[in-house]
């Protein structure tokens, strides 16, 4: 399956930017919140939740080519979301659809995450049998797919979105490449630590933000960037 995807990548030009975050000033308002009788929700969720809105103004970043580089627009981005579920006693790759992140509030989005990472995958036999068929018959139904949008929405979403964060060594900020065949995707790295002279702390956070190229522009990936950035600054629970 991670192969195949990965295989799938030729469908589309991803154009890539990177980009830091402070995500201190979040981290402060969660901890503030903690007594919130809605209940807690996770900086994963809160910056899903942030992109998802940054997607809803633009959504010419959503739309799907299908034959002949017809445009199929969307009102909702259903997210790819990669996670690490349980398959007996052994962990695997797997992937939850999560629909219509951008009509979801933060709380839903929360939920959705830790519904993912309780889950716990038997591989039924369709998809045992799938994974066996050749190489270029599974090429067969992957060109069909990626040809209709609907099709290739229900299945694999329009959007992508993952995380690798956590804390890196305290000096170094890595990035991650985000490879996806989705039109726009994200991806949030590894942070640090870094003492301010004034006597505070900044989390820097690395992020990649990918977009089709055929679809959109970098215009397109500059105000998506900087919408996002202006809804992190901007969340309250």
């Amino acid at each position: 399956m991670v192969a195949d995807g990965a295989y799938l990548n030729r469908y589309v030009k991803l154009m890539q930017t990177y980009f830091e975050l402070d995500i201190a000033p979040l981290r402060l308002k969660l901890k503030a919140a903690r007594k919130n009788p809605k209940g807690t929700v996770s900086i994963v969720a809160c910056l899903m939740y942030c992109y998802a809105q940054a997607l809803d103004k633009y959504k010419e970043s959503m739309a799907l080519r299908g034959k002949g580089n017809k445009l199929y627009n969307f009102e909702e981005a259903d997210a790819f979301f990669p996670i690490e579920v349980f398959n007996g006693e052994r962990k695997m790759l797997w992937c939850k659809i999560i629909k219509g992140i951008n009509k979801k509030s933060v709380y839903e989005l929360e939920q959705e995450i830790k519904d993912a990472a309780n889950l716990t995958k038997t591989i039924a036999k369709a998809e045992r049998f799938f994974f066996k068929l050749p190489l270029w018959l599974r090429n067969v139904f992957y060109a069909y797919m990626m040809g209709t949008p609907l099709l290739r929405k229900f299945h694999c979403g329009n959007v992508y979105f993952s995380s690798l964060m956590h804390h890196g060594d305290g000096n170094t900020l890595a990035y991650s490449v985000a490879s996806h065949f989705h039109t726009s995707g994200m991806l949030l790295g590894m942070y640090k630590h870094v003492a301010n002279t004034d006597g505070t702390t900044s989390n820097i956070l690395g992020i990649a933000l990918s977009l089709d190229h055929v679809i959109s522009d970098g215009q397109t990936m500059v105000k998506l960037v900087t919408e996002f950035v202006h809804q992190v600054d901007n969340f309250s629970l």
